[in-house]
């Protein structure tokens, strides 16, 4: 795909994380502390500081949603099924060996095609 063909025809906006646009915030900070070193009157240095107040809010923002407490739906009671099997005694054995749950696997005889023994 070309360049113009990945402008037109865009997918989905990348997601960035934290560290991503905490990376870059510094990076355009040092580029505008070396604009204005050079040349206070640069056409760069507006956009370029309206970018980092755009930035520092983006990154305050993901800093906010990463400190609250995900809702999830889950609310710590137990359902019906999950409380009756708590409640329950438990197994003498601790449960049913692997064994009594499964029939024991066939064997194949000595020299069988498909033992990975005998001829190839």
């Amino acid at each position: 795909m070309t360049r113009h063909e990945e402008r037109v025809f865009r997918s989905a906006k990348p997601k960035t994380d934290l560290a991503t646009l905490r990376n870059q915030l510094q990076r355009l900070k040092g580029d505008l502390e070396q604009y204005l070193a050079r040349n206070r009157s640069s056409p760069m240095i507006a956009p370029l500081k309206e970018r980092i107040r755009e930035l520092e809010g983006t990154i305050a923002a993901a800093e906010e949603r990463s400190a609250r407490p995900r809702a999830s739906g889950w609310t710590g009671a137990i359902d019906g099924a999950a409380a009756q099997r708590a409640e329950a005694a438990p197994r003498p054995s601790g449960g049913a060996a692997p064994g009594e749950r499964f029939p024991p696997r066939r064997r194949a005889a000595p020299g069988a095609p498909g033992d990975g023994e005998g001829e190839e």
